[in-house]
C-alpha cells in the first residue's frame, strides 16, 4: 500500500482554515473594476500557514524575468488570527513592512473544498487603488494542539 503524510492527518472540517497553503494565483482589478496585470506576476510564489490561531504568510513575484522594472512584488507578515468562515482578521505582530505591525490585516475569505480565496480590501498600491484577490490551494491539512 502507497501511503502519504496526507493518510496520517485528519480531515479538516469544512471550516477549518488551519494548514499549510500555497499561491496559486493572485489577480488585480482598479477602482472601476478593469482587470490589471497579476500583481505577482505569471508565476506567483506565495505560503501560508495557519495553526493554532497564528498565521505567517509570505509572497513574491516568481517569475524568471521580473521585467522591465527589475522590481518583484514581495510581502510577508505574521500573528494571531481570528476566522468566522467568511472573515480572516490577524493581528499583525511580525511583518516585512514596519508600519502593519500592531495592526489589523483584514481579509474577507472563502473556502471552497482545498482552495482558500482572500480578498484584502480597496487600497492604493504604488499610488493606483487596486481590489486583489488572491488564491490559494491547500497542500497539508494540520491538526489544532494547544
Amino acid at each position: 500500500m502507497n501511503e502519504t503524510l496526507h493518510d496520517y492527518l485528519p480531515e479538516p472540517s469544512l471550516n477549518s482554515i488551519d494548514g499549510i497553503w500555497t499561491l496559486d494565483q493572485a489577480r488585480a482589478w482598479d477602482a472601476a473594476g478593469t482587470l490589471l496585470a497579476d500583481p505577482y506576476g505569471e508565476c506567483p510564489m506565495g505560503s501560508i500557514v495557519f495553526k493554532n490561531g497564528r498565521m505567517i504568510a509570505s509572497l513574491c513575484n516568481g517569475d524568471t524575468d521580473p521585467g522591465m522594472s527589475g522590481k518583484r512584488e514581495y510581502s510577508s507578515y505574521g500573528g494571531s488570527f481570528t476566522f468566522d468562515g467568511q472573515k480572516l482578521d490577524v493581528f499583525v505582530d511580525i511583518a516585512s513592512e514596519p508600519n502593519r505591525i500592531g495592526g489589523h490585516q483584514l481579509r474577507e475569505a472563502t473556502i471552497e473544498g482545498e482552495r482558500l480565496i482572500l480578498r484584502p480590501p480597496l487600497r492604493a498600491y504604488g499610488g493606483l487603488l487596486q481590489q486583489r484577490e488572491l488564491v490559494w490551494r491547500r497542500v497539508v491539512p494540520l491538526p489544532v494542539t494547544k
